[in-house]
């Protein structure tokens, strides 16, 4: 949990440091998840699934910049050598440091990404779209989780401030998302997301003001 803190605060603060004319677009997020469990856990394949959402940029003339994601995930696996599913679905949270390469201007800018996530858990389900997490007073999975995501990604322009969104990220869960000992069984999934963003306003530190686009 220490680490954790640490990873956040050192975020807020790289992000905090960046500030110094940003511009600040939101958009809507869409993609797919490839997911599967590390731990404790045999014959488990992985499992595709669906990430819908939105996200909110910082981006600054030097480089570095700030992402939110605010995402319905679908993790999980595949079971019983592809016979079941275990379907977790999660609002995410990803706090993302990002740095972009290139000149600011280019039509085309890779980036570089990686910060803490939070998960919470809204569903669980088997293959045929059954709860498989008891009820109120027996839950079988945890309904929080926090972890990491780090990747890389393409901002392409397509109009004027519109810009297309591109990455593929690697998830780790750090928590147990199970209740049921002693087995262990922790997140972890691939993605790849499609965004559109669209300009919000420019963020000034000398005045302190957000103009607004």
């Amino acid at each position: 949990m220490k680490k954790i803190i640490f990873l956040s605060t050192a975020i807020l603060f790289f992000a905090a440091q960046a500030m110094a004319q940003e511009n600040i677009s939101v958009g809507p997020m869409v993609g797919v998840s490839i997911s599967n469990f590390r731990g404790d856990i045999a014959n488990n394949n992985w499992k595709p699934g669906v990430t819908v959402g939105g996200f909110f940029n910082y981006s600054a003339e030097s480089g570095f910049g700030f992402t939110g994601n605010v995402l319905y995930t679908q993790l999980g696996a595949k079971t019983n050598n592809k016979s079941n599913e275990i379907n977790l679905n999660y609002l995410q949270v990803p706090l993302l440091l990002t740095y972009y390469l290139g000149e600011r201007g280019n039509a085309v800018r890779p980036k570089l990404f990686i910060g803490p996530n939070l998960n919470f858990l809204v569903g669980a389900r088997d293959i045929n779209g059954n709860n498989i997490n008891g009820d109120s007073n027996n839950r079988v999975y945890n309904g929080f989780d926090v972890g990491a995501t780090l990747g890389a990604g393409l901002n392409v322009r397509v109009g004027q401030k519109l810009w297309l969104n591109s990455d593929v990220r690697y998830g780790l869960g750090f928590l147990d998302v199970t209740k049921v000992d002693p087995r262990v069984w922790k997140n972890q999934n691939w993605g790849i997301n499609l965004g559109l963003s669209f300009p919000f306003g420019t963020y000034s530190s000398r005045t302190g003001t957000l103009q607004t686009k």
